[in-house]
């Protein structure tokens, strides 16, 4: 089964949860999954409004399954995390060519959304999916893979939210150059995600991702090369 065909889940903890990432090395039965962690020496300003730390992601899973395991999963998972399921779009993807089970490279900018009022979560996902990810993916500094997750089922724990965006660069300095280096474009990217977003709600996180990814039937070479280390 393609992940195409797989239902998704995330998961959110607002604090650090101990041994997490072996919890989630051992979860087998989803041949793919990840969890990103707050690079608190990777956080810089990138020119978007930032959340108080309370109200942010520490940990943020991503599981791809089916629904009923998917489901089942959650009500099984320690600590009672905040817990949807999504509808994921891929904009932009680059195959993996580094070990499952070690860290990606780069850097990623994870953001909860919330649509505004007066639009339906089908209208607001529309918007988003078509027009505003056009804009996006016309920036000058490109983002290396990019995800948006629209809420389909609350699981636990939901406060609102309607999506989720995780934007992933090959480098911190791209990330921070996309808006720093660039304020017209974002200013242009704002100014769209106010007509279809509540800006004032929401968090974003700077996050660093550890990917398992088991079947593949192209698994990536010893040899694969790989980004620059992002801390360089």
């Amino acid at each position: 089964m393609s992940r195409g065909d797989l239902a998704k889940a995330i998961l959110v903890h607002r604090h650090p949860l101990p041994e997490l990432a072996q919890y989630v090395a051992g979860l087998d039965a989803f041949s793919l999954r990840a969890l990103s962690e707050s690079a608190a020496d990777s956080a810089f300003s990138i020119g978007v409004p930032s959340a108080p730390p309370a109200s942010t992601a520490a940990e943020f899973v991503e599981l791809w399954g089916t629904a009923d395991a998917l489901r089942a999963a959650v009500a099984r998972w320690p600590e009672a995390p905040s817990a949807w399921l999504v509808e994921e779009s891929r904009i932009a993807e680059a195959p993996r060519t580094w070990p499952s089970g070690t860290p990606s490279p780069g850097v990623r900018m994870v953001s909860s959304v919330f649509r505004r009022p007066e639009l339906s979560r089908a209208a607001f996902a529309e918007r988003w999916r078509t027009q505003h990810a056009a804009i996006a993916m016309s920036f000058t500094v490109p983002i290396w893979r990019y995800e948006q997750n629209v809420v389909v089922e609350q699981l636990r724990g939901d406060g609102g939210e309607d999506g989720f965006a995780v934007l992933h660069f090959r480098t911190a300095r791209d990330l921070a150059a996309r808006w720093a280096d660039h304020p017209d474009e974002a200013r242009r990217g704002r100014e769209d995600a106010a007509q279809f977003m509540d800006l004032e709600r929401g968090w974003n996180a700077i996050m660093k991702e550890t990917l398992w990814e088991f079947g593949d039937p192209n698994p990536p070479s010893p040899s694969s090369d790989h980004p620059e280390d992002p801390c360089r």
